[in-house]
């Protein structure tokens, strides 16, 4: 993709305001208003019971299922499989705001953007061409025949977009003539090419079935077209371009990444009418291949979801021959690989149509680990004298080497070995991680994929929303890892920060107090820094403060930014306990920790220092007990459990 884009704080800080979470969120979650916000079934999770909640004000979301938390950017980046940079430049896209031009390399870089911003307009006016010459034609073409014959009405081509090109040499090249396309584009795409004699371009694509392939945010990368004869080849892909590397994309991610996400496994099939054939039966988790080996980026792609993967194959020679060739490059990828071969001659389709959707979801549901399928495939075949073995241990092994969890390598190690009745120390394996290098070769080991891939999220088609075209995304220049880091604080700290973002008097009751000289945790303590700088700037913008936080505390930390009970349902006057209780109890925890210091110090000490170091902790500990005194005279009538001595 090139150098990447920097953003300055001020253009992330007018692309979130110019977000309005509710409305992203709600373009894939149907959110029903609820007290102050928005509920509705959580996009990360599969659930029955709502409870994914959203904030207007805030513009923060929570599921109080999986914990998913976070503000507008993480939201996208989550659902739409996307990094903070490309995130930024879609939402950017999507509010109308335009990028910022980068003062070095202004011309190459503006060229580059313009140019793929173009190849992406030409190949959505050719997905839209294509589709239009489908649903023109008679219901007695050829192609609606071949479309019913494998189950597929009008609105099924309407909902993936399918297409046509005729038997014309030239119809889409004048197409894009009359409306003043750029041909030299066009022909980078591969959608036409030159004549050898005379003046003009032919289509590439002709009598062909067409099936457009999306990007994450619904970009038409390029597409496969299907001839319905005999002719060859029986598939054509679009070839490699600036926007499109079949080795990078697979056909139906836009569509299913939050089901596999949801279902926490991937089914992956070899081809578009493999793929159809499963989401229309229901089966949505998949990702189809474009008809080509799986490589690495292809693993990688597939880890931004889910750590398992399902390999649906043909039952024939090819099919076992292509999971061989997919299993080490999805072990070294980190993945946990089952696999399942349809019967001989039948590919996911034929098998529905005869078996029924219940008997294929019964076979993915007990599906075989695909390691153990290959090696008992072979042990069938060895003959039982040590040559035979060995030979199979010499075939076997690199798949072992393959595999990147230590502990996953241990049994499979073993199960090889019960096999084939030997001890596992005659095997001869790499017990290290495989790590992600994708490194080293196998019997089994299939292509090798270059270059940068790129996660996808997007609604299903059947909910006929699309999400708005956007270019790929430049990094920013707020690094994506800088966070703060919460590990460790204590429950009193976290508390105090949730209650001090409810209210901008309960903040400024907090900044005003000593309490960030009691805090043991670095990283609460850079938050309130970070806190108070944004609200001394701005005070009227006190409730995007919780969305500001969210982008810069690490996920999965102990923060919830309030949006969560009890904090949202506390009255003022257990909020001004809660935040008093709080800031006591944390001073008499630096002064015990102050007094076992001083104590550890007296050893060493004599004389006037010892004098002065028994001083301080006399003084230390009158006023740790006139804080106990205190906290036993108070109201506990706070919602909030108390934490105990040991917080």
């Amino acid at each position: 993709m090139g150098s990447f884009m920097k953003f300055s704080e001020e253009f992330i800080d007018r692309v979130r305001e110019a977000s309005d979470l509710v409305e992203i969120v709600s373009q894939h979650v149907n959110l029903k208003k609820s007290g102050s916000g928005y509920q509705g079934l959580c996009p990360f999770h599969g659930e029955k019971t709502p409870s994914f909640s959203v904030s207007d004000v805030k513009q923060v979301y929570h599921c109080f299922g999986c914990k998913a938390s976070g503000n507008v950017f993480k939201f996208v980046q989550d659902y739409q499989g996307l990094t903070f940079p490309e995130t930024i430049e879609y939402l950017a896209q999507r509010a109308g705001i335009p990028l910022p031009v980068e003062e070095e390399k202004w011309q190459q870089g503006s060229d580059q953007r313009e140019e793929k911003k173009l190849l992406y307009r030409i190949n959505h006016y050719a997905s839209e061409w294509f589709h239009h010459r489908l649903l023109k034609l008679e219901k007695s073409h050829p192609v609606w025949t071949y479309l019913e014959k494998r189950g597929l009405t009008e609105q099924d081509a309407k909902n993936y977009k399918l297409g046509w090109t005729s038997a014309n040499w030239s119809d889409l090249s004048e197409s894009l003539v009359r409306k003043n396309a750029p041909i030299d584009l066009a022909e980078k795409l591969g959608l036409i090419k030159k004549r050898n004699k005379g003046s003009g371009h032919f289509d590439l694509f002709r009598s062909r079935l067409m099936f457009p392939i999306y990007s994450p945010t619904e970009k038409c990368l390029g597409f496969g077209g299907r001839v319905l004869g005999d002719e060859h080849p029986k598939y054509l892909n679009s070839p490699d371009s600036d926007v499109f590397h079949k080795g990078q994309v697979f056909y139906g991610l836009n569509w299913s990444a939050k089901h596999i996400r949801s279902q926490d496994l991937a089914i992956v099939v070899e081809g578009y009418m493999d793929w159809i054939a499963l989401d229309k039966a229901g089966i949505s988790n998949v990702v189809a291949t474009l008809g080509t080996a799986l490589t690495e980026k292809h693993a990688r792609l597939i880890r931004r979801y889910t750590s398992n993967v399902l390999v649906l194959f043909d039952g024939d020679s090819a099919g076992q021959s292509a999971a061989e060739r997919s299993l080490p490059i999805l072990l070294r990828g980190g993945l946990f690989v089952k696999g399942l071969f349809l019967p001989e001659g039948m590919d996911p389709d034929d098998f529905l149509k005869k078996e029924g959707v219940k008997a294929l979801n019964q076979k993915i549901q007990t599906a075989p680990d695909l390691f153990s399928l290959l090696v008992e495939a072979e042990v069938r075949k060895m003959g039982s004298n040590p040559s035979d073995k060995t030979k199979t241990i010499e075939k076997m092994a690199p798949l072992l080497d393959a595999v990147s969890n230590p502990s996953l390598k241990e049994l499979y190690l073993e199960s090889l070995a019960n096999m084939l009745n030997v001890d596992k120390s005659v095997i001869p394996v790499n017990r290290g991680s495989a790590g992600s290098s994708f490194g080293g070769s196998s019997h089994f080991a299939g292509g090798r994929g270059r270059g940068p891939s790129r996660g996808s999220r997007g609604p299903h088609p059947s909910e006929r929303s699309r999400v708005q075209e956007s270019a790929p995304a430049p990094a920013n220049s707020r690094p994506e890892n800088q966070s703060f880091n919460l590990k460790g604080a204590s429950r009193l700290e976290i508390e105090l920060l949730n209650v001090s973002l409810l209210k901008s008097v309960y903040l400024e009751e907090v900044l005003n107090s000593s309490v960030l000289e009691y805090m043991e945790s670095e990283g609460v303590k850079k938050v309130f820094e970070e806190l108070e700088r944004l609200y001394r700037q701005d005070p009227s913008r006190f409730d995007t403060l919780p969305s500001l936080l969210s982008s810069k505390v690490d996920p999965g930390e102990a923060v919830t930014l309030h949006l969560t009970s009890p904090f949202q349902s506390l009255t003022e006057e257990s909020a001004r306990k809660l935040i008093q209780d709080c800031i006591k109890r944390l001073h008499e925890k630096f002064l015990r920790s102050q007094s076992r210091a001083l104590m550890n110090n007296l050893k060493g000490s004599q004389g006037l220092d010892q004098k002065n170091k028994l001083e301080q902790i006399m003084n230390i500990q009158r006023d740790r007990r006139e804080i106990k005194k205190d906290q036993k005279t108070k109201d506990q009538s706070s919602s909030i459990q108390e934490p105990n001595a040991n917080e």
